[in-house]
């Protein structure tokens, strides 16, 4: 029997419309007293939306005014240690689902009412045979890993039941009469990419045409203009896997690849919202370096155009507030330039006229307890790097405008050797351009002051320019 960490939710969520009425008994033999919650999948969580008490007829009665949402629901058990068993919502709501169990309750579970349940109660006994196989093939596997012969022999196996599943998968698909079980059963299933000769071109080539194809028909069998497939289990792990594992992780193609899923959704206002919404949060996600970009073009194209019409005026001005704080400072952008920023000694330095391979944009104060700890040792690291022949450059800007701890700072942790300056009047709006609301802030530039990286800590900066420079050098 399965057992679920819940989201307590009992609440309709933005993204929901409900019409007409649902009413749905649940017998469980045994199961005589206590409460039942109704849950179902949304996105990468699972949600509660009814609860009931089982009667002295030992049924659990779950009735609403408003039809609910198709997907896949969960039938919860809080007694038991929230044990729970799934079912599914299509277009009939009125049904009885009866089991003998709750730790083997697929072996005779029975669907009155709903054809929908009757196809995926017996749809998930045949394909929990296939998953059962395969763990004994696995197991197998490792068992045996060291028997050449025996490996060999489990991976045949292995793919001959594979392909058997989707031929299942793909039959199931086509005979079931319950739309929504075919919704799951196409998010279940995966692409065969056709065999492609190596005669004609190199295997280079054929591993990039194999790529190429699977990354273009990887979304054929889902309907994203039906938004019965965000009340799954299989959708988000299925996006998020293409997004982050199939495509190429560079900010442009997850921005295109990005817009060709959002058009995929345009006719569904639920999908779009969802798909729209996926992308500007990408970025926050990630932990790759650039990817603000993602929400920055995502913005611009959807909510700063007025077609994200689900979001009021506040939150599109601190929207827009955000893409003006960081499209200055986008990775691959020239770095804006700052001019006549003062130094300890009162001279004036501007960054474009500073000559170096790369230059380090470090932005402090000393007052900050990470810049206490993240600038000496950046200054080591600057140290080592120049000591390595690495043609570098350090502009350290101080944020604030009193003098005296700063140059107090500097003179106690002897940082002397690179430029150390400050916005006297405050005129250069370095906190706008470079995004400083927090400090230390650090941004790597190249030698036509492109910045090719940004907040950064003292240690990703010196791995980044040994390793570019590395780079750089074998190419010469």
């Amino acid at each position: 029997m399965k057992k679920i960490l819940l989201i307590l939710f009992i609440a309709n969520t933005v993204f929901y419309t409900f019409s007409q009425n649902y009413d749905i008994k649940i017998k469980v033999k045994g199961v005589n007293k206590g409460d039942v919650y109704l849950g179902h999948y949304y996105n990468d969580a699972q949600y509660v939306i009814d609860t009931t008490s089982i009667n002295k007829k030992g049924v659990a009665n779950f009735k609403g005014s408003k039809r609910l949402d198709g997907g896949v629901y969960l039938v919860l058990f809080p007694q038991r240690d929230m044990s729970y068993f799934e079912i599914l919502i299509g277009n009939d709501q009125e049904f009885t689902i009866e089991t003998d169990t709750l730790e083997f309750y697929m072996k005779n579970i029975k669907a009155k009412g709903s054809i929908d349940n009757k196809e995926f109660f017996a749809f998930k006994k045949k394909d929990r045979d296939f998953g059962l196989e395969s763990y004994y093939l696995q197991t197998s596997y490792k068992k045996y890993s060291t028997n050449k012969d025996s490996v060999n022999a489990i991976r045949k196996r292995l793919t001959a039941l594979a392909k058997k599943r989707e031929a299942f998968l793909s039959e199931t698909s086509k005979t079931v009469k319950s739309k929504t079980l075919k919704v799951v059963v196409n998010l279940m299933r995966d692409i065969e990419v056709p065999q492609i000769k190596e005669s004609s071109i190199n295997k280079d080539s054929v591993r990039l045409a194999r790529y190429n194809y699977y990354k273009n028909h990887y979304w054929d069998y889902v309907d994203f203009s039906d938004s019965t497939i965000l009340n799954t289990q299989l959708f988000a792990p299925k996006l998020k896997r293409f997004m982050t594992k199939i495509i190429v992780q560079r900010a442009d193609t997850i921005i295109n690849e990005g817009d060709k899923l959002i058009a995929m959704a345009k006719s569904s206002p639920i999908m779009y919202r969802y798909m729209v919404e996926y992308m500007l949060g990408f970025a926050d996600k990630s932990k790759l370096m650039g990817m603000d970009k993602v929400f920055v073009e995502t913005a611009k194209k959807y909510h700063l155009k007025g077609l994200a019409t689900w979001a009021d005026s506040s939150r599109i001005a601190k929207i827009r507030s955000s893409v003006e704080k960081t499209e200055p400072n986008l990775v691959g952008n020239p770095a804006p330039d700052l001019r006549r920023l003062e130094s300890v000694d009162h001279k004036y330095y501007t960054l474009y006229d500073i000559k170096s391979e790369y230059t380090v944009l470090a932005f402090w104060e000393p007052h900050c307890g990470h810049c206490k700890i993240e600038i000496p040792k950046l200054y080591k690291v600057y140290e080592k790097l120049k000591a390595k022949g690495i043609g570098v450059e350090v502009m350290a800007v101080y944020t604030q405008i009193k003098r005296e701890p700063w140059e107090k700072f500097i003179e106690e942790k002897d940082i002397t050797d690179w430029i150390n300056v400050y916005d006297k009047y405050q005129l250069t709006n370095f906190r706008m351009l470079y995004n400083v609301y927090a400090t230390p802030s650090i941004y790597l530039l190249d030698k036509n002051k492109k910045i090719i990286g940004k907040k950064l800590n003292f240690e990703q900066v010196e791995k980044f320019l040994i390793n570019i420079d590395k780079l750089r050098k074998g190419g010469e």
